[in-house]
């Protein structure tokens, strides 16, 4: 008797602890490291996060938030690996959680995290000068397709997602996409300035990078990679798919944690950020931010990140940029 006695006891703490850690959890500060520069995309989705929890009064501690430069998020990685089963520290990262790995300048890929949750996102865009003789995407693609060489492109980095926002609607489209013309720069700011310099007539960048520019009256946006028509301050801007060109690219902030992260841990993150979702906080700052909401679940997320990685991989197989 006493023996179910305590058989019982156990099976209703084992039934309880995800209640037990989110009654507990957090007991201390979250510190969330942002994978790149103070003022960086990433840093921004961090802080977002941090003054939402907060505001809509989801949480009691602080959260602190450390940015780990370098690598193109390499150091990050290192470091987060080395906290493995850290209940309080919180990762945030973009599709290098996968796609370093595949370039082969780090062994550390998404296996090695916990996905926790994808937050937002934020589109790319097309962008000519206010003066430039392009009127429509389409049209550069239908000439990139019949001279590969005929246009040159600029992007932040490569690869990246705003060089794949070139590459893959060219491949859709037909074009020889390895004999296409794209230089890379290092920033947002000079990639805008060679645009607005005539160096490069279109520029693949993210929306915040442009609408500066856009609003000035300096730069137009002729195509996004949204997979549906956007209000906003992307109203009006066509899509790929609404070109024909069945595809669409998520600049996405997601959240990660260490491995050996407890399941009842990530209970709790889906619980609040959850709620967090639905708050008039949240939605202020998506709106703030030129954010897209695109939150999914740890369950989702995770298996997105599958499929996503698989699509990237062979890209990059195909473009030459891995093996």
């Amino acid at each position: 008797m006493k023996w179910l006695q305590l058989t019982f006891f156990a099976a209703v703490m084992l039934a309880s602890t995800p209640a037990l850690v989110h009654a507990a959890y957090p007991t201390k500060r979250i510190e969330v490291v942002a994978a790149g520069a103070a003022g960086g995309g990433l840093d921004a989705a961090g802080r977002a996060l941090d003054r939402a929890m907060h505001e809509a009064k989801l949480i009691d501690q602080p959260m602190m938030i450390n940015n780990i430069q370098g690598a193109a998020g390499d150091a990050a990685k290192n470091y987060v690996n080395l906290k493995k089963g850290d209940t309080h520290l919180l990762y945030v990262e973009s599709n290098r959680i996968f796609q370093n790995k595949i370039l082969g300048t780090t062994t550390l890929g998404v296996d090695d995290f916990v996905p926790v949750a994808r937050l937002v996102t934020e589109y790319l865009v097309w962008v000519v000068r206010a003066d430039a003789p392009q009127r429509s995407a389409k049209d550069i693609l239908d000439q990139v397709k019949g001279d590969p060489a005929s246009v040159a492109f600029g992007v932040g980095s490569l690869p990246s997602n705003d060089f794949f926002n070139i590459v893959r609607p060219a491949l859709l489209n037909g074009a020889e996409f390895k004999k296409l013309r794209i230089a890379s720069f290092k920033s947002g700011g000079n990639l805008m300035i060679q645009l607005l310099g005539g160096h490069v007539p279109v520029i693949s960048t993210t929306l915040s990078e442009a609408l500066e520019q856009v609003k000035t009256g300096k730069a137009r946006l002729i195509a996004t990679s949204a997979p549906s028509p956007q209000g906003g301050d992307l109203k009006g801007v066509p899509h790929w798919r609404g070109m024909g060109i069945d595809m669409h690219i998520a600049h996405w902030r997601g959240l990660f944690a260490p491995a050996g992260t407890p399941r009842e841990v990530v209970a709790y993150w889906d619980d609040r950020l959850g709620k967090l979702m639905k708050t008039e906080v949240w939605k202020k700052i998506l709106e703030q931010h030129n954010w897209a909401d695109a939150f999914a679940d740890s369950a989702t997320f995770r298996k997105e990140l599958a499929a996503e990685r698989e699509v990237t991989a062979k890209l990059l197989r195909e473009l030459g940029f891995a093996k």
